[in-house]
């Protein structure tokens, strides 16, 4: 079944390439289809350069873009994983008040919090700087390594990268980042602050996680599904 849409190519972010209307396409080819998520239009691809984006013509929102590879992504997300394992069991800190040397790391300081009564706080950044990032990290991977490995779908992917897709809205390592280096500034008066190897992890680990969460959820689907894994 085919029917006749008339839409515009979407615009280059590189470049302005007016698109041709009248395009005719078989609805049922949804891998050459791209869909708006604002406003429901539907368009066909085209062939993006090195970094380009296609944006919706009619709202402006980003359809798709051309950037990093399924090969390029998997190593990104594993040193990732790396910095995330190091950033948890290295301490974060160390406080020296009067020659009483204190430290604490990542989970120390969520459990502090349960001790202290402060049960939903310590809930709340266990969540969205441990468990969230870290189910995020392993779910990619479960995707990534039999697609590039193998040249086959997992299992489950289409569950795998809905729960991604949610996990990503609530992985706030960045804002933890910041929240301790305004703590440290504050206690640098008062006391004598080390950093620690957690700290400069997770300074690490945050540019990775920039990197690893440009490439969108759909363009991992679109990926698979231009090269038609099994």
């Amino acid at each position: 079944m085919q029917r006749e849409h008339s839409t515009s190519l979407p615009q280059s972010h590189s470049s302005s390439t007016p698109l041709q209307n009248g395009v005719r396409f078989d609805v049922r080819d949804t891998a050459n289809l791209a869909c708006c998520e604002e406003c429901d239009v539907v368009y066909q691809r085209v062939e993006l350069k090195k970094g380009d984006k296609a944006y919706c013509v009619c709202c402006g929102a980003e359809l798709y873009r051309r950037g990093r590879t399924l090969g390029e992504l998997l190593p990104l997300v594993l040193t990732s994983l790396i910095f995330f394992i190091i950033s948890n069991v290295f301490p974060i800190v160390e406080v020296d008040l009067q020659g009483n040397l204190s430290e604490t790391t990542l989970l120390g300081a969520a459990m502090a919090m349960f001790h202290a009564g402060r049960a939903p706080v310590g809930i709340l950044v266990l969540l969205t700087t441990f468990i969230f990032p870290l189910l995020e990290l392993l779910l990619l991977l479960y995707v990534l390594i039999p697609i590039n490995l193998f040249k086959t779908k997992p299992q489950g992917m289409a569950f795998a990268l809905r729960v991604i897709r949610v996990f990503r809205n609530w992985g706030m390592i960045e804002v933890f980042l910041i929240g301790v280096l305004v703590t440290l500034v504050k206690l640098a008066g008062m006391v004598v602050v080390i950093p620690g190897i957690a700290l400069w992890s997770f300074a690490v680990l945050s540019i990775f996680l920039v990197l690893v969460t440009s490439v969108k959820v759909t363009d991992i689907w679109d990926e698979v599904e231009k090269n038609d894994y099994r």
